[in-house]
């Protein structure tokens, strides 16, 4: 009897360490997966196929892929996680993606979002817009990544975070696309994205942002203004202001229009939240971006007002520590001289008045009155 509880309790271990042995990204038997399918659909009916995908591999029964070809899809809305690396302890990080496949060939459109982590209106927009679509009507494929800097978001921080030297942190939409033999973990992470996920699924692209921690835009849009498609689909967002710009080296827009892909970035509000009524024009504008390219059946909307478009912008910032109080909102016009920021001391005394530095548009503000010196209070776009 003794000998037989001893099988039993060393098979029971077997087991357990089989399980524990299993990749740490989802264990599952052979008879919860088919040979060479990738794709996870709407309906679990696990339609498409890539080639570097094991289907075994799965995380709540989502499909984990290394790399994407949205060409090998069936018609509907795919589910993925895309392995994109590993942590210190060997853990993998995993994002992810949505593929709604369309009933016809047509433009592939990619939408990033949460490059930076603490930026999650993105989030909202793409989740929101998927709800909205239905695939039978789609010509063409979007291509979604509602949240991109995996360790940034659960840090809630905009960096992604490292381990190394005790701890480092990477904005990542300055590292783009990457290092893949010689870069760091952030380096590499984007590199893989970038080369195994979004260069060659992209026709055009929108990424996805907001304002950085304690400060807010309206609806904003960066665009390349010497690119007549980048500088169309920045109209067809129907943003409240639209900045000309050449591009800042590492960012995920400027990449792809390196590329050769027609991309903006489109900033939708604050951070750490989700803005329901920002969230509601944005999908309205990416829907609009979809019937100008024929994604979309429709008619192209033109905006209530037309956006504000400037060149340039400057900051206005503090001097000194303090508590501030601001003069002026979002999208307002501003004079040169105008009195637009009061700095107090921790008694309420006033420190110092800030003074518009030239006529224009307010383009961001501080919405954490607790103030460092260096840091930005106003921002006027000209």
């Amino acid at each position: 009897m003794g000998s037989c509880i001893k099988v039993i309790l060393i098979t029971c271990a077997i087991t357990l360490v089989q399980m524990v042995a299993a990749p740490a990204y989802g264990y599952v038997t052979e008879t919860d997966c088919d040979a060479h399918v990738s794709g996870g659909s709407a309906d679990g009916s696990d339609e498409g196929a890539l080639d570097n995908a094991d289907a075994c591999d799965r995380v709540d029964g989502v499909p984990v892929i290394t790399a994407l070809d949205t060409r090998a899809l069936a018609l509907g809305t795919h589910y993925f996680y895309y392995r994109a690396g590993e942590q210190g302890t060997g853990n993998p990080i995993f994002v992810p993606i949505i593929v709604v496949k369309g009933a016809s060939e047509g433009p592939r459109l990619v939408l990033t979002a949460a490059v930076h982590g603490d930026e999650l209106n993105g989030i909202g927009v793409i989740h929101q817009l998927i709800r909205s679509l239905e695939t039978e009507t789609i010509l063409g494929t979007l291509i979604a990544l509602p949240g991109i800097n995996q360790t940034g978001m659960v840090a809630s921080s905009r960096h992604f975070q490292m381990a190394a030297g005790g701890g480092a942190m990477v904005d990542l939409n300055r590292i783009m696309p990457g290092s893949r033999r010689h870069g760091s973990m952030a380096e590499r992470y984007v590199w893989g994205l970038w080369h195994n996920i979004l260069k060659d699924n992209a026709d055009l692209a929108i990424d996805l942002h907001t304002q950085t921690r304690g400060t807010a835009y309206p609806l904003f849009v960066f665009a390349d203004f010497r690119k007549p498609v980048v500088w169309q689909m920045a109209k067809d967002l129907m943003p409240d202001i639209i900045k000309r710009d050449k591009g800042q080296k590492g960012a995920l827009e400027t990449t792809f229009v390196k590329e050769g892909i027609p991309a903006v970035t489109f900033e939708v509000g604050a951070p750490k939240q989700f803005q329901e009524r920002l969230i509601d024009r944005a999908v309205a504008g990416i829907r609009n971006v979809m019937v100008r390219h024929e994604m979309l059946v429709g008619t192209v909307t033109k905006p209530l007002l037309p956006p504000v478009i400037g060149s340039n912008y400057t900051n206005v910032t503090a001097q000194k520590g303090g508590v501030v109080s601001l003069h002026v909102r979002l999208l307002d016009p501003v004079k040169k001289g105008q009195h637009i920021a009061t700095m107090a001391d921790p008694f309420g005394r006033e420190l110092q008045r800030y003074y518009a530095p030239h006529d224009g548009h307010v383009l961001a503000i501080a919405t954490d009155p607790l103030r460092e010196a260096g840091t930005m209070l106003v921002r006027i776009l000209h």
